[in-house]
Protein backbone atom coordinates (compact mmCIF):
# COMPACT_ATOMS: atom_id res chain seq x y z
CA UNK A 1 0.00 0.00 0.00
CA UNK A 2 1.26 3.70 -1.49
CA UNK A 3 0.91 6.71 0.13
CA UNK A 4 2.24 8.91 -2.36
CA UNK A 5 2.78 9.00 -6.00
CA UNK A 6 4.68 11.32 -8.54
CA UNK A 7 3.49 12.81 -11.37
CA UNK A 8 5.24 12.13 -14.72
CA UNK A 9 3.85 13.75 -17.91
CA UNK A 10 4.11 11.80 -21.13
CA UNK A 11 3.27 11.62 -24.31
CA UNK A 12 2.61 7.72 -24.58
CA UNK A 13 1.68 5.70 -21.41
CA UNK A 14 4.63 2.65 -20.93
CA UNK A 15 3.87 -0.47 -21.86
CA UNK A 16 5.29 -1.34 -18.20
CA UNK A 17 4.66 1.16 -15.20
CA UNK A 18 6.31 1.50 -12.15
CA UNK A 19 4.58 1.83 -9.18
CA UNK A 20 4.15 4.81 -7.31
CA UNK A 21 3.57 7.15 -10.22
CA UNK A 22 1.38 8.67 -11.84
CA UNK A 23 1.89 8.85 -16.07
CA UNK A 24 0.06 11.61 -17.25
CA UNK A 25 -0.42 12.14 -21.36
CA UNK A 26 -2.17 15.21 -22.10
CA UNK A 27 -2.19 14.33 -25.92
CA UNK A 28 -4.50 11.16 -25.42
CA UNK A 29 -6.18 12.97 -21.64
CA UNK A 30 -5.47 10.01 -19.68
CA UNK A 31 -3.29 8.90 -17.05
CA UNK A 32 -2.71 5.71 -15.75
CA UNK A 33 -1.09 3.54 -12.43
CA UNK A 34 -0.77 0.55 -10.61
CA UNK A 35 -3.10 0.64 -7.94
CA UNK A 36 -2.20 1.57 -4.85
CA UNK A 37 -2.92 -1.23 -2.61
CA UNK A 38 0.07 -2.77 -3.77
CA UNK A 39 -2.32 -5.95 -6.18
CA UNK A 40 0.12 -4.81 -9.25
CA UNK A 41 -3.18 -3.94 -11.53
CA UNK A 42 -3.19 -1.17 -14.06
CA UNK A 43 -5.72 1.62 -13.48
CA UNK A 44 -6.75 3.80 -16.64
CA UNK A 45 -8.42 7.27 -15.70
CA UNK A 46 -9.66 8.78 -18.52
CA UNK A 47 -9.12 12.72 -18.16
CA UNK A 48 -12.21 13.90 -19.92
CA UNK A 49 -15.67 16.29 -18.08
CA UNK A 50 -17.33 12.88 -17.73
CA UNK A 51 -14.76 10.98 -16.13
CA UNK A 52 -11.74 12.01 -14.77
CA UNK A 53 -10.50 15.95 -13.95
CA UNK A 54 -6.66 16.58 -13.34
CA UNK A 55 -5.61 19.21 -10.75
CA UNK A 56 -2.42 20.94 -11.32
CA UNK A 57 -0.63 23.17 -8.41
CA UNK A 58 3.06 23.45 -9.54
CA UNK A 59 4.70 20.21 -8.79
CA UNK A 60 1.25 18.59 -7.35
CA UNK A 61 -1.43 16.80 -8.65
CA UNK A 62 -5.09 15.58 -7.75
CA UNK A 63 -7.55 13.64 -9.28
CA UNK A 64 -11.09 13.88 -8.94
CA UNK A 65 -13.16 12.14 -8.37
CA UNK A 66 -11.91 8.75 -6.42
CA UNK A 67 -10.86 5.96 -7.74
CA UNK A 68 -12.87 3.15 -6.78
CA UNK A 69 -11.20 0.01 -8.25
CA UNK A 70 -15.01 -1.98 -7.62
CA UNK A 71 -14.34 -4.51 -10.60
CA UNK A 72 -11.14 -5.28 -9.34
CA UNK A 73 -10.30 -8.34 -6.54
CA UNK A 74 -8.56 -5.68 -4.07
CA UNK A 75 -11.83 -3.52 -4.93
CA UNK A 76 -9.75 -0.49 -3.07
CA UNK A 77 -10.73 3.16 -3.20
CA UNK A 78 -8.92 6.36 -2.68
CA UNK A 79 -8.15 9.89 -3.58
CA UNK A 80 -4.96 11.21 -5.39
CA UNK A 81 -5.11 14.42 -3.76
CA UNK A 82 -1.92 16.75 -4.07
CA UNK A 83 0.14 13.99 -5.11
CA UNK A 84 -0.83 12.01 -1.87
CA UNK A 85 -2.81 8.75 -1.89
CA UNK A 86 -5.80 9.11 0.37
CA UNK A 87 -7.39 6.12 1.56
CA UNK A 88 -11.56 5.55 1.71
CA UNK A 89 -13.31 3.16 3.84
CA UNK A 90 -14.41 0.32 2.10
CA UNK A 91 -17.66 0.53 0.61
CA UNK A 92 -20.77 -1.76 0.77
CA UNK A 93 -22.57 -3.19 -2.35
CA UNK A 94 -25.07 -0.85 -2.40
CA UNK A 95 -23.03 1.74 -2.16
CA UNK A 96 -21.51 1.01 -5.07
CA UNK A 97 -24.65 0.34 -6.85
CA UNK A 98 -25.76 3.81 -5.83
CA UNK A 99 -22.45 5.24 -7.42
CA UNK A 100 -22.65 4.08 -10.61
CA UNK A 101 -26.11 5.03 -10.77
CA UNK A 102 -25.09 8.89 -9.69
CA UNK A 103 -21.87 8.68 -12.39
CA UNK A 104 -24.24 7.92 -15.01
CA UNK A 105 -26.35 10.26 -14.42
CA UNK A 106 -23.49 13.04 -14.12
CA UNK A 107 -22.68 11.72 -17.76
CA UNK A 108 -26.54 11.56 -19.27
CA UNK A 109 -26.72 15.25 -17.68
CA UNK A 110 -23.68 16.60 -19.76
CA UNK A 111 -24.65 14.74 -23.16
CA UNK A 112 -27.87 16.18 -23.36
CA UNK A 113 -26.77 20.09 -21.90
CA UNK A 114 -23.79 19.30 -25.15
CA UNK A 115 -26.08 17.14 -27.35
CA UNK A 116 -29.07 19.25 -27.26
CA UNK A 117 -29.68 22.31 -30.22
CA UNK A 118 -28.21 26.09 -29.66
CA UNK A 119 -31.69 27.27 -29.30
CA UNK A 120 -32.88 24.95 -26.50
CA UNK A 121 -29.85 25.19 -24.83
CA UNK A 122 -30.85 28.77 -25.08
CA UNK A 123 -35.07 28.38 -24.01
CA UNK A 124 -33.48 26.23 -21.12
CA UNK A 125 -31.17 29.16 -19.76
CA UNK A 126 -33.96 31.62 -20.52
CA UNK A 127 -36.51 29.73 -18.41
CA UNK A 128 -33.84 29.43 -15.09
CA UNK A 129 -33.08 32.99 -15.02
CA UNK A 130 -36.90 33.35 -15.30
CA UNK A 131 -37.70 31.29 -12.57
CA UNK A 132 -34.64 33.12 -10.46
CA UNK A 133 -36.45 36.24 -11.29
CA UNK A 134 -39.77 35.11 -9.76
CA UNK A 135 -37.93 33.98 -6.71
Amino acid sequence: MIRSIRPIFVEFIPRDIVNGILYISRKFNTASHLCCCGCGLKIVTPLRNTEYRLIEKGDLVSLHPSIGNWNLPCQSHYWIRDNQIVWARKMTKEEIQSGRYYHEALQQAYFDRVTWPWWKRSLNGIKKWLSSLLK
